[in-house]
Order: C-alpha cells, then sequence, then structure tokens
C-alpha cells in the first residue's frame, strides 16, 4: 500500500473513475449549455439555471448512493465477493423511490417562478423533464459503485463515453432539428437528450451487473431489500450529501440573483459555471480517491506515506491547473474565440469575461487544494468541521453579500462576487491545512 503514495500511474488508476462518475452527469449538462448557446443566449441561461437547481437536489440523494462503494470495497477487500452486490441494489431502491420526489417536482415545477420573463418558458420546458427524471443519477451511480469498489476502471470509462457521445449527437438533433424529420426544439430538446442518455447509461451498466459471470461469481442477481444495509449507507452518507446540497444550493441563489437582475450577468455566470463544474468534480473524485487511499494507510499507522500521497496529489493538481491557466490566464483569446460563436451579441461582456477567468483560475486553484486536503481529513473521521467551515464561507462570504447588493439596487457588475469567492476559497485552504498539520485526524484512530 505504501507504493500507491509513490506510484503516479497508481493513483491516476484509482482515481479517474471515481472523477468520471462524479463528471458524467454534469458534463451532460455542460454538453446542453454550450450547444445552446449556439441556439441562443436564452436558452442557455435558462438551461444553467435550471440545471443547477435540479443538480443541488439530485446531488443530494446521488451523493447518498455513491456511499455504496464504500461497501462494495470493503466486501471486496474481505474476499465475500458473493456480497459485493447487495449494496448496489439498496441504493438502486433508493433511486427508484426518489422518483416519487422529483416526478411530481417536476410536473409542478412551473409553479416555482424561478425563472425570468426573458427565459421562463424555455426554462420551464428544460426543468420539467430534467427534474422527472432526476432519479436515474442515484440508481447510475448505485451500479457505478459495484464496478469502482471493485476497481474495474475500464468499463466505467467506456461506458460514460458511449453515453455521453450519445448526449452530444442527440442534442445536436434535437436542439437545432434534422433536416424535415425534426424541428428544433431548442431546451426541451436538450432536456430530453439528457434524459434518454441517463437511460441508456443504466441500461448499459444494468447490462453488464447483471452479466452470467457477475450473477455467478458476485450473486448480484441478489436484489433482496436489506433494511440494515439500505440505513447504514443512507446513514454513512447524510451528512456530506446534505452539506454538498447546501452548498449547490448557495450557487443556485447566486446563479439566480445574476438571473433576475440582468441578462448579461446571467450569461456571464453561466459561462462561467460550464468552466468550473468541470474541474471541481475533477477536485471533487481525486479528494474521495485521496480520503480511500489515506484511510487504508491510517489503518498500517503509516503518516508518512499519507504525506507523500498528498504531495503527490498536491502536484497533480498543480499541473492540471497549469493547464487551465493557458485559456483562462495566458492566452484568454481562445476563449473569447468560442464565445465568438455563440448566438447573440456579447462583445460589451469581454472585460467582464477577462476579469472573471482570472477569479476562476484562482478559484479553481484553491478548490484543488481544499478538495485534496478535506480528502485526507475524512479518512481520518473528521468530516463535519471542513462541512461546517465551507457552509459558512460560502453562505456569510458570498451568498450574502451578494443578497444585500441585489435588495439595494447596487448589484451592477460580476467582479464584486468574483473577489469575494477566491477570498473565500483562500480563507477555507488556510483553515483546513492547519488543520491537516495537527493531525488530530491522525492520531484520534491511532
Amino acid at each position: 500500500m505504501q507504493n500507491c503514495g509513490r506510484s503516479v500511474k497508481e493513483v491516476l488508476r484509482f482515481t479517474l473513475p471515481l472523477v468520471l462518475t462524479s463528471l458524467s452527469t454534469s458534463l451532460m449538462f455542460n454538453v446542453d449549455r454550450l450547444m445552446l448557446a449556439h441556439y441562443s443566449i436564452e436558452s442557455m441561461n435558462a438551461a444553467a439555471l435550471a440545471g443547477n437547481l435540479t443538480a443541488s437536489l439530485g446531488f443530494f440523494v446521488n451523493s447518498i448512493a455513491q456511499m455504496a462503494t464504500v461497501f462494495v470495497g470493503q466486501y471486496n477487500g474481505l474476499g465475500e465477493h458473493r456480497k459485493t452486490g447487495r449494496a448496489p441494489w439498496q441504493m438502486i431502491y433508493l433511486g427508484l423511490l426518489s422518483f416519487l420526489i422529483f416526478c411530481p417536482l417536476g410536473l409542478l415545477s412551473h409553479y416555482f417562478n424561478i425563472f425570468p420573463s426573458y427565459c421562463r418558458s424555455e426554462g420551464e420546458q428544460y426543468l420539467r423533464i430534467i427534474l422527472a427524471f432526476a432519479g436515474t443519477q442515484a440508481i447510475s451511480s448505485a451500479l457505478t459503485a459495484f464496478f469502482v469498489g471493485r476497481g474495474q476502471s475500464f468499463i466505467i470509462i467506456c461506458v460514460i463515453f458511449l453515453v455521453n457521445m450519445l448526449n452530444f449527437l442527440l442534442n445536436l438533433c434535437l436542439i437545432f432539428g434534422l433536416g424535415g424529420f425534426i424541428p428544433p426544439l431548442g431546451c426541451k430538446g436538450a432536456a430530453i437528450a439528457t434524459a434518454v442518455s441517463e437511460i441508456v447509461h443504466i441500461l448499459l451498466l444494468l447490462i453488464t451487473f447483471l452479466s452470467p459471470y457477475n450473477r455467478k461469481t458476485f450473486h448480484t442477481f441478489d436484489c433482496k431489500f436489506r433494511w440494515q444495509l439500505f440505513f447504514d449507507c443512507v446513514r454513512t452518507g447524510l451528512p456530506l450529501s446534505l452539506g454538498k446540497m447546501l452548498s449547490l444550493l448557495a450557487w443556485f441563489i447566486i446563479l439566480s440573483i445574476f438571473n433576475h437582475t440582468s441578462k448579461d450577468l446571467a450569461t456571464i455566470e453561466s459561462f462561467s459555471i460550464n468552466v468550473w463544474v468541470i474541474f471541481v468534480f475533477f477536485a471533487d473524485g481525486a479528494g474521495r480517491a485521496i480520503s480511500s487511499m489515506s484511510a487504508n494507510l491510517i489503518g498500517e499507522k503509516n503518516l508518512s506515506a499519507i504525506e507523500e500521497l498528498y504531495k503527490l496529489f498536491f502536484n497533480i493538481n498543480l499541473v492540471i491547473c497549469a493547464f487551465f491557466a493557458v485559456p483562462l490566464v495566458l492566452y484568454q483569446n481562445v476563449m473569447l474565440w468560442f464565445l465568438d460563436g455563440v448566438s447573440g451579441e456579447i462583445v460589451h461582456l469581454y472585460p467582464e469575461f477577462r476579469f472573471v477567468f482570472v477569479s476562476l483560475w484562482m478559484t479553481i486553484l484553491l478548490d484543488g487544494v481544499y478538495y485534496l486536503t478535506c480528502g485526507v481529513l475524512n479518512s481520518g473521521g473528521d468530516t463535519k468541521f471542513p462541512m461546517y467551515l465551507e457552509l459558512s464561507t460560502l453562505w456569510i462570504g458570498v451568498v450574502l453579500p451578494t443578497i444585500v447588493m441585489y435588495l439595494t439596487g447596487t448589484l451592477t457588475t460580476i467582479r464584486v462576487a468574483y473577489t469575494l469567492i477566491p477570498i473565500t476559497g483562500a480563507i477555507n485552504c488556510f483553515v483546513v491545512y492547519r488543520r491537516y498539520r495537527q493531525l488530530k485526524w491522525f492520531t484520534c484512530l491511532v
């Protein structure tokens, strides 16, 4: 196990499926928004707002379903292979139960009144479909847990690649139309494409999960509902899931305020989210990977190997951030070139975009460090403190000032929010790193 802290190949092999699992659904939302930007700016802003709300609510159940990975890994490590399919089935049931909530919410979503008038019709169509099918994310995560918990990353990579290619092609046909066969559907087409892709995602995973080999070796057809195992999965994932949901809701409120302030602010924020969300799910996957690997090293009482592992992940994070610095800081014209292709006149927003790109890069750098450090703390059972810290700085340091500016009519630029965001990120990094250096997370278990 010590070698895992020194092997980049081993770290990437362990981290990649977790990153892709976290990124898959968000990548579909991103494709929706980016393609809708070439259809109309109004449609992109509507999809961004609806997607953020759906992600906030859906991620709560989805994050709990991901806890099945822990139980699959435990059974696999103990050699009790015939039990590895049990936890995924419990979380599949959780996903099915969530439809009892998400379907009515989707059907009644037009009563939420969250969209400004300029994009209300498009937004309500998108939200109705996406929210009704939000439970599919939890089911796909539950099935993915079986493969991730057993280290079968290749299957996950192949399925996610196929599903996202399908989503891209469906978006192309449904958003813009297909000759005389399919009329342009805009937001509604993007929502249908994502829902169909998620269903195909589940079917592909389910076929592999229930293959003759897996049924014989791992008893994956053992679909009995086990209340205690179901409760253990939910109890384990509930605190962190609730914290992440509140964090995503904070970003939804910020985007909602920008949408109701002006279309220009909404457009800048919608593009910024598309860039940020790609990296944050890398950071989230890397944080969960280092947490799992550190937990094993804590059991071995090997602090030096954990520190080496932390440094390795930190250096990988710097490489990723260096890559993001090219379009966001060094050659911003690359990003502006892409913006030239959107449907709508936004040249007057380019100075604001340049400022936001730099702020976004600083946020990406700080988020990477924060998630890695929290991953190590979580491996030692220190889970509540990082959650409370992130929620307090985000809500007090960013959301509250944005609300005050909106209510007082002083929210005329996006620069204030994008100055506060990296500042709160720096505070989070400083505080959690000090807690990491105190080693309480290590000594309390050892």
